[in-house]
């Protein structure tokens, strides 16, 4: 995972207008979000050709880091 893109949602205070949907950061920001991965991960791509988005879901229930 890019350094930035960790850097950005370890920085994230407030989720809550994620909580419970997919999200793509790219160049440390979030640049889309949504209820469907795939759809997500294509409206990134289409903002950012040349980049890798980092997709991931945030949870309901809680948030942890591997």
């Amino acid at each position: 995972m890019p350094k930035s893109e960790y850097q950005c949602l370890l920085s994230m205070r407030n989720l809550g207008d994620y909580v419970g949907k997919w999200i793509a950061i790219v160049n440390g920001k979030v640049v889309a979000k949504g209820t469907d991965a795939k759809l997500v991960f294509r409206q990134a791509k289409e903002k950012y050709p040349e980049k890798e988005p980092l997709i991931l879901k945030v949870p309901k229930d809680r948030v942890m880091l591997l």
